[in-house]
């Protein structure tokens, strides 16, 4: 256990944002979570929660029940920047059977259609190249609907609500962007695939759509989700590991920083003067920054620090970092105040 913290800790570069309040441990701040198959995405909160005997913690994208992998798990001050990191991409692994459909497009549901036509004595036929030729086609920009078994809200209800329920419910497709998609295996009727994706991608309706576009229907058998962000399954803990970190006394060392989650965006440094002025989201001007770290375009996701490095607020520069001259000018647009 030992070894291992060690090498995910130097993985991350993590930084210590642990604090102190009436003499209570505030932790501010990503876990990075192993979900493991069977419990929802709110079950992983809620033993979060009693294990770190702490209620301020959410995380940043629901896993199904089935699924395993990575669920990024925001504690304390963290919750604030939840709508800042949602749209990393994620990658998933998948195995997809062929030749079946089921209602939920999972394992989990109960099998509705079976495609006879794609079963000879020797097996399943179909031609691998005709199976690379349409996974192929799903790379970029698709249309998607999401499965009728699913948490999204329809007129107040989840649509697994509906489902439960017999109703049948008409919903809008969303565009979606697969980045890349790769065949890993292939052992018919069963195939294994790589998917790295946008936001809001559903993998189950991805592997029922294959299915329809080969002609033989297909639902997933398994899913992990092996990245989120700068965040690989390998880099993760399971609430077991956590369990024991935490008896260890070294839970410190496994929170990823706000500032190591946002690394990437545009900062601008502010001096301590103006603290006040950001806690209570007023107008900062040219003259009130100290310096720039990388440049930005306008409207552009920015972020301000103190010297130390610490993040104050979240927003939208209103000027290119280029057009940092006019000392009168409003620069920034609140969208969240940390400190």
């Amino acid at each position: 256990m030992t070894q291992n913290l060690a090498k995910k800790t130097n993985a991350f570069s993590l930084r210590n944002s642990t604090g102190l309040f009436n003499g209570k441990k505030i932790l501010d701040g990503l876990l990075i979570v192993n979900k493991k198959r069977g419990p929802t995405s709110f079950d992983v909160v809620q033993k979060l929660r009693n294990i770190l005997n702490y209620k301020r913690i959410g995380h940043t994208g629901t896993l199904d029940p089935f699924a395993s992998g990575v669920l990024v798990c925001c504690l304390g001050k963290g919750t604030k920047i939840v709508q800042f990191i949602t749209f990393w991409e994620k990658e998933y692994i998948a195995k997809i059977k062929l030749g079946e459909q089921t209602d939920t497009y999972d394992s989990q549901g109960k099998i509705v259609k079976k495609f006879e036509e794609c079963f000879a004595n020797e097996g399943f036929v179909l031609e691998e190249n005709k199976i690379q030729s349409v996974i192929d086609s799903f790379k970029g920009e698709i249309w998607q609907t999401p499965p009728l078994y699913s948490a999204i809200k329809y007129k107040g209800k989840k649509l697994y609500q509906f489902a439960r329920e017999g109703k049948e419910v008409k919903i809008k497709k969303r565009k979606v962007k697969i980045e890349n998609i790769e065949i890993l295996k292939i052992k018919l009727p069963f195939v294994w695939i790589k998917v790295r994706c946008s936001k809001g991608t559903y993998i189950r309706s991805l592997g029922f759509d294959i299915g329809k576009k080969l002609g033989c229907g297909a639902y997933l058998i398994s899913l992990c989700r092996t990245k989120v962000g700068p965040f690989e399954l390998k880099d993760s803990f399971t609430l077991d590991a956590i369990r024991k970190i935490k008896d260890e006394g070294k839970l410190n060392k496994i929170v990823v920083s706000m500032e190591k989650a946002l690394e990437n965006l545009p900062s601008l440094v502010v001096s301590d003067e103006n603290k006040f002025k950001i806690k209570h989201g007023q107008d900062l001007k040219v003259k009130d920054i100290k310096s720039v770290k990388k440049d930005f375009s306008k409207k552009d996701r920015v972020v301000l620090k103190d010297g130390s490095g610490k993040i104050l607020a979240i927003g939208e520069s209103l000027v290119s970092s280029e057009e940092i001259s006019d000392e009168q000018k409003v620069i920034f647009r609140y969208m969240r105040v940390v400190v």
